[in-house]
């Protein structure tokens, strides 16, 4: 899931000059895998390198000459296909994949690069589980015999996980690889540990133990933002969610700390990190990220747009006030934070033009006229007024405010509407309370 946070397309044309190619077999036939796309992977950018079709089950990617060394992307269409990240350290590369399942079947046929590093990555991953599941096994045990046998099946695992470790290390010397597999290392502590707090605690310790983000190899990965992701998301949980927010804002403190004074790589992992929270709708943590560590980041390394966009949707996250809106009424200017008619209000954007709209909105007027504590303002996205003055007449008990150049509408592009209907809840100082996506959600939320 979290690498699709990761994705920020960037498009750059390389030249045409092939000097290595990747070729690849995607088999059984599936009419649905037609084109496969070639990136380059820059922290959390994509560099477009070249694409292909994919005919007779094949595919063959020219790399133009000059290209440098580091990760790259295969992305086949369509996108919910998903993609297969490699490693290009100047030598062909063909592989084959199962195209039921592209990224769980990787079968590298040539590049003993990426031969190493995959039979590493399952070895490493398989041997790193077992003993975490030791570990949370010894937590239960409560006969001496078993902790006795506990304890020695780690101590020959851990020994396990070090060869392992070390063969792959000795085996990719010299190679790109060798920079991922040692930051991939994980420390585990020789003996077990009798409380769970004490092995978390060991855990966030060592956790960057082998990760230099100095490392220029890496750079050109995901490398740094997924091990940022995993350590923010996955090592500090909380059901609370007050309690949660604490929780990442010092995990965020903490890698910015072991990131140090690199700044390009702190560019990269917080814009992965405000896209995650962006993901999960937790908008006041997207805001924290901004304010606290990318908006201080030098002005080469920011990207205002994004800044923008990612800051409009927090003045739309729940808990906030809702962005002014002002209409005439009978002459006299109004505005909807200094309405105070009702204990709820229901801002609903709609249009005239909408099918769906036509069907929800009678709905929603036979709803609220039986509520009492709850008004609803009613912002038509229109072209042209004529409509909606037969449709505002019959609306009668609510606010009515005509929206003119619809989707250009200033009140539109504030409240980031690209669909109608679209609900908003507020409570009586009008924050936002609830985003309901349909009717029969909106009216859910009420009847709870």
């Amino acid at each position: 899931m979290f690498k699709k946070i990761l994705i920020a397309l960037l498009f750059i044309s390389v030249g045409a000059q092939s000097q290595h190619s990747i070729t690849g077999i995607v088999s059984p036939k599936n009419d649905l895998v037609t084109r496969v796309i070639l990136y380059q992977l820059k922290g959390t950018k994509q560099v477009y390198i070249s694409n292909s079709k994919i005919d007779n089950d094949q595919f063959k990617l020219e790399i133009p000459k000059g290209t440098e060394a580091g990760m790259y992307r295969l992305s086949f269409s369509p996108e919910v296909f998903g993609f297969v990240d490699l490693l290009f350290g100047q030598e062909n590369v063909s592989l084959k994949f199962d195209s039921r399942n592209l990224s769980n079947s990787i079968e590298f046929l040539t590049s003993e690069e990426n031969k190493s590093y995959a039979n590493y990555m399952q070895e490493a991953l398989q041997t790193q589980q077992k003993l975490d599941s030791l570990q949370i096994a010894f937590f239960g045990l409560k006969d001496k015999k078993q902790d006795e046998i506990t304890i020695d099946l780690y101590v020959k695992t851990l020994s396990d996980y070090a060869n392992i470790q070390n063969k792959y290390e000795e085996e990719t010397k010299g190679k790109l690889a060798n920079h991922f597999i040692k930051a991939s290392r994980k420390y585990f502590a020789p003996t077990l540990f009798v409380s769970p707090q004490e092995y978390l605690n060991s855990v966030k310790q060592h956790y960057f133990d082998f990760i230099n983000f100095e490392n220029n190899a890496l750079k050109n990965a995901t490398f740094f933002s997924e091990k940022a992701i995993e350590y923010v998301f996955y090592l500090n949980v909380s059901d609370d969610f007050q309690v949660q927010n604490v929780l990442y804002k010092n995990a965020i403190n903490e890698v910015m700390q072991k990131v140090g004074g690199n700044n390009e790589v702190k560019s990269e992992i917080l814009t992965s990190l405000i896209y995650a929270f962006e993901q999960f709708e937790n908008l006041e943590m997207a805001g924290f990220v901004i304010d606290e560590f990318y908006g201080k980041l030098p002005e080469h390394l920011k990207d205002e747009a994004f800044v923008d966009e990612m800051q409009s949707k927090i003045k739309l996250a729940i808990g906030n006030k809702a962005p002014e809106i002002t209409w005439e009424e009978n002459g006299v200017q109004k505005k909807l934070s200094e309405l105070n008619v009702a204990d709820n209000y229901i801002l609903v954007f709609w249009s005239t033009t909408c099918s769906h709209c036509l069907q929800e909105i009678p709905k929603l007027y036979e709803f609220s006229i039986k509520n009492e504590a709850i008004h609803v303002v009613a912002v038509a996205l229109e072209d042209h007024k004529k409509d909606y003055e037969q449709f505002a007449k019959k609306l009668s008990t609510w606010t009515n405010i005509l929206g003119l150049k619809k989707w250009e509408n200033e009140f539109a592009k504030e409240y980031k509407i690209n669909a109608t209907p679209t609900y908003f809840i507020l409570d009586k100082d009008k924050k936002i309370i609830a985003k309901p996506e349909h009717f029969e959600d909106l009216k859910a939320y009420f009847e709870n």
